[in-house]
């Protein structure tokens, strides 16, 4: 997973399924960092025509070549219906946020994505590695007590 989480670091284009116009949208808040630290990021969701001023792309089965990576901020419910529309296409990586109880993490997606070639990161939180503050800090906490993979770079400096 070391190597999949540096990967999504090293990409400059995201996507991120489940961002919304709510203030309190979890994958809004992500875009919104990865944003200010250059990442060019499309949200997707078929509910919203954009986010942020940015338009939405309905299904991650449009996404233009370029973006690989995508961030699911979505309940596991969905989380395995997004796994069945990426593959066969270009996507290589896949990040199951994790939050409150299992965030996006489903086992049956992980293993399609598994069988699929496509890289999966998951049990950590993105804002770890994207956000500052508090979500940096509660990142380094974890890599200080070896509770993260040691082979990124936690800051894009």
């Amino acid at each position: 997973m070391k190597l999949t989480i540096q990967a999504f670091i090293n990409a400059k284009r995201i996507a991120i399924v489940g961002a919304s116009g709510n203030k309190e949208n979890f994958g809004r808040l992500l875009m919104t960092e990865c944003a200010k630290l250059g990442y060019d990021v499309l949200p997707v969701n078929p509910r919203y025509e954009e986010v942020n001023g940015i338009p939405c792309i309905p299904s991650v089965t449009e996404l233009p070549k370029a973006f690989k990576s995508v961030i699911l901020t979505v309940p596991p419910s969905l989380t395995d219906q997004i796994v069945e529309q990426c593959i066969g296409t270009h996507i290589e990586r896949i990040w199951m946020i994790q939050g409150v109880g299992r965030g996006a993490y489903s086992e049956a997606a992980h293993k399609r994505c598994n069988e699929n070639n496509i890289e999966v990161v998951y049990g950590f939180c993105p804002l770890m590695y994207y956000g500052g503050g508090l979500h940096k800090f509660h990142g380094w906490i974890r890599k200080t007590f070896g509770r993260l993979p040691a082979e990124y770079k936690l800051s894009q400096d």
